[in-house]
């Protein structure tokens, strides 16, 4: 009778009707009738459900007590036999070294994360790709927070969150359940702050890396607004941030919320953000690596509405609407072109050939439903569905093709020109159960359903998860999940065999203990399984997954025909801990052994781009109680695995080849860095002045970033060029040096 297009409906009647009305004046429940909350200690929500107001109006005559009904504590316990999140507040963020106070690279140091480069905030999760992460913002999708960012994924060089505006941020590694929608390799859940003690507040901000500020105001009704803008600074102090060029950016947030009812609660949020960057590689320096000019410019806004309505003492439904625009313009030239084959070609830095054209545009429009309901202390449901509209319009053209990296063809290849302008929708429901036995041992199960309308292809994926408590702060968990996830509409029409592509299909086993949790701390070891199937490869090259694609910025795009027949491994092991005593001292740690390995079409398991079999992790913060305070960062990792160079090739011709017999066979040598920031405070008044100072890669190590060509050394180096000698136009390109990072904040 419920078609998913109507389950939002229907869920919402089936609320109204059996899950009861809003309490009455006089009406309670004893707080031992409600679902026990959890004692571990990140709390998580039906994603990020508001506490709501009192179920019992405060006029209710005759009172003697009332109940608060915590939506948090409730989804909490539905929610803790799943792997339990890794949790970063807003103070850690704003005072950790090495971060810039990004919340993204915040979330690098956590077990299980990786990074592509120094240069990226982008999160890579147990070997998947970028795309593959949820990212919530008070419970509202948001595509992608991060600024300078491309088409088909998540990552970019900046958050657009300004960390001042933060509350909290959860980051769940896998094993998470069917409420969430459809990603292959992680959930982000960001809250925004709660204002405290009811009163208004306003920081500032100015340092090197840029410039904002932040008001909250009360409003009536025990709501608030929050308002934030953030502009870029960067460009005022470097031309060139190691990519040949630097961004400039600006975003703003404002978030408003209040209690319209004693049984109400309303969140607006709205969250956007411009950026533009040039990349100009110098033309006559021989050692410079690209030939690729490009301008960039990219805009992204998201605004979206929640209510929680609670209907009862044991059950409240959150219904949500959001909309989201994106927009990316690129053009690309190509300095040392001319049309020729590449053996015949001479240096042309005052003759610039357009190679590459994009003017792209997504919108989603989202309506969803969840509802929560409590069976006694000892079943909770959760369930809830989510219609998703995408609009696509690109322009997107390469229209002389290139001369592919990947073919040791020296003719253009892969001229590619593509302009969809259509609409699709994507609908889903769930539903999971909770159920505990005894004082100790509960197990959760459910299932989400999927329809993707590009294709008409529909899954369904279960979840399973179990906790058993084997003392107070001691305890083991399992999960099993399986999600799906269509490939970027960007891949999906570059070329008319994409067309098929199938969704992604990811397997998740997860298995861990906890060796201690409690007030003060927590230790856990957790292993993992991830199994891929349907991945995106080459149809061209048998070698070539979506998973080994090289990063495209500052590169002319390539776009290829695909099919979905690969698949991929990652599997890991991982050892972490945190303590915190008191105010004064907060260290995290960990260590992971993971391999992350894809087949192509010729059915062979490699490494994936992000595949770092070991990687360490060690950081905190140290208040000294005397308006001091100092912060550390120190990574670790085995050296990034890349593909060699067809040398011989490369010289005779003078450009890179890749040798795709090879893919990410060779590994570079390991990563460190050490990072560190101290901050010192002063009284001013009524408000407080914070100066903060420190260092990113403080020992200024060269961390391989890769081997690149160079083709202009050819034609500098008369006496030795690169046909006599491969190696004289191959070049080191190393990662982040020493930068420093500096600024002032102010709280009144």
């Amino acid at each position: 009778m419920c078609n998913i297009p109507l389950l939002v409906s229907c869920l919402l009647f089936f609320q109204v009707q059996y899950l009861g009305t809003p309490a009455k004046p006089g009406q309670f429940m004893s707080m031992s009738d409600m679902p026990s909350p959890t004692n571990n200690t990140s709390a998580s929500r039906l994603p990020d459900a508001p506490t709501p107001a009192s179920a019992v109006p405060s006029s209710a005559p005759m009172v003697q007590s009332t109940v608060q009904v915590n939506a948090r504590e409730q989804m909490d316990f539905t929610r803790r036999n799943a792997p339990q999140p890794f949790h970063a507040t807003a103070a850690k963020i704003l005072s950790s070294a090495g971060t810039f106070g990004d919340m993204s690279r915040y979330l690098q140091v956590f077990p299980g994360v990786v990074f592509a480069n120094d240069v990226s905030d982008g999160i890579l999760v147990r070997g998947g790709n970028p795309l593959e992460n949820l990212f919530l913002v008070d419970g509202i999708e948001v595509p992608n927070i991060n600024h300078i960012t491309g088409e088909a994924t998540t990552g970019g060089l900046v958050s657009m969150i300004d960390p001042a505006a933060l509350e909290n941020v959860d980051l769940r590694t896998g094993g998470y359940d069917a409420s969430y929608e459809e990603r292959l390799s992680s959930v982000v859940e960001i809250r925004t702050r709660e204002i405290q003690r009811h009163a208004s507040h306003t920081e500032g901000e100015a340092g090197f890396i840029g410039a904002g500020g932040l008001t909250e105001r009360p409003l009536g009704d025990g709501g608030s607004l929050i308002l934030s803008a953030h502009r870029s600074m960067l460009n005022l102090f470097t031309n060139n941030i190691g990519i040949n060029g630097v961004p400039i950016y600006s975003n703003a947030l404002a978030r408003a919320r209040w209690k319209p009812g004693p049984a109400d609660e309303i969140t607006i949020l709205g969250l956007g953000g411009l950026d533009s960057i040039d990349i100009t590689p110098a033309a006559i320096d021989p050692r410079e690596t690209s030939t690729i000019q490009v301008q960039y410019g990219g805009s992204r806004v998201t605004g979206g509405v929640r209510w929680q309505h609670i209907f009862s003492p044991s059950s409240f439904g959150v219904l949500t609407v959001s909309d989201t625009e994106q927009q990316e313009r690129v053009n690309e030239q190509d300095q040392f072109f001319n049309g020729t084959p590449a053996n015949q070609r001479s240096l042309q830095s005052d003759v610039l050939t357009p190679v590459y054209f994009e003017r792209t545009h997504d919108g989603m429009t989202v309506l969803r439903y969840d509802g929560f309901l409590s069976l006694g202390s000892k079943l909770t449901m959760i369930s809830g569905a989510a219609l998703h509209e995408f609009r696509i319009n690109y322009d997107i053209a390469q229209p002389v093709g290139e001369q592919s990296v990947l073919s040791t063809d020296p003719a253009l290849e892969d001229a590619d020109s593509f302009a969809p302008d259509f609409s699709t929708s994507e609908e889903g429901a769930y539903a999971e159960a909770t159920w505990k036995i005894g004082d100790r041992w509960s197990i959760s199960g459910g299932a989400r359903a999927q329809i993707f309308g590009f294709g008409g292809y529909t899954s369904v994926t279960p979840r399973a998860s179990s906790t058993l408590r084997l003392a107070t702060h001691t305890g083991v968990h399992a999960s099993f999940g399986e999600y799906s996830q269509m490939p970027p509409f960007v891949y999906l029409t570059a070329w008319p065999q994409n067309y098929a592509l199938r969704p992604i299909r990811a397997r998740h086993i997860v298995a861990g203990i906890d060796l201690y949790e409690g007030a003060h701390g927590r230790v856990g070891l957790e292993a993992y399984q991830k199994t891929y199937r349907d991945y995106p490869v080459s149809t061209e090259y048998p070698t070539l997954s979506l998973a080994n694609l090289v990063d495209t910025l500052g590169q002319q795009f390539l776009w290829l025909p695909m099919t979905s027949q690969g698949t991929g491994l990652t599997r890991g092991v991982e050892l972490f801990g945190e303590t915190h005593m008191g105010e004064r001292l907060f260290a995290q740690a960990n260590i992971a052994y993971a391999r992350a390995q894809y087949a192509a079409l010729d059915g062979i398991l490699r490494p994936g781009n992000f595949d770092f079999p070991v990687v360490m992790n060690f950081a905190g913060t140290y208040n000294t109680g005397r308006h001091f305070e100092g912060s550390w960062r120190y990574e670790y990792s085995t050296g990034r695995p890349y593909t060699p160079y067809l040398l011989q090739v490369s010289a005779a011709q003078n450009r890179p080849v890749y040798d795709l017999s090879k893919v990410n066979a060779v590994r570079g040598p390991f990563y460190s860095r050490l990072d560190f920031q101290i901050d010192r405070s002063f009284s001013i008044g009524s408000g407080r002045l914070i100066t903060y100072a420190g260092l990113e890669n403080a020992f200024d190590r060269d961390n391989l970033l890769g081997y690149f060509w160079t083709p202009r050394m050819e034609y500098v180096n008369k006496k030795n060029p690169c046909k006599n000698d491969p190696t004289v136009c191959l070049s080191m390109q190393y990662q982040m040096q020493r930068f420093p990072n500096f600024g002032v904040r102010y709280v009144f």
